[in-house]
């Protein structure tokens, strides 16, 4: 079960009876079930929609004014498509 044998899953139940004591471990147990319940509730959840973007549109790669104002890399002369310090393709700083 889960990739352990027997004997390991009584080994460590004995450990974490003596670590939390027998009055103690149910609470954990239902702690851990309540905590792990949860999870699941709010991970089946429907996602949470994306904030509409307010900056401008990437430009576009057919668009020839674009093209002319986008920065290369002095080194691979490859397209840079943002602010960046280093290419990103050859790691020459820019």
């Amino acid at each position: 079960m889960f990739g352990y044998n027997f004997t390991t899953l009584i080994i460590i139940l004995v450990i974490a009876l003596l670590l939390f004591g027998p009055k103690r471990l149910p609470e954990l147990g239902d702690s851990i079930g309540k905590a792990i319940r949860g999870f699941k509730k709010a991970t089946e959840g429907e996602p949470e929609p994306l904030p509409p973007s307010t900056g401008t549109p990437p430009p576009q790669a057919n668009n020839p004014e674009a093209s002319a104002t986008a920065k290369t890399c002095s080194h691979c002369q490859k397209p840079l498509g943002g602010d960046f310090a280093f290419c990103p393709h050859c790691g020459q700083k820019v």
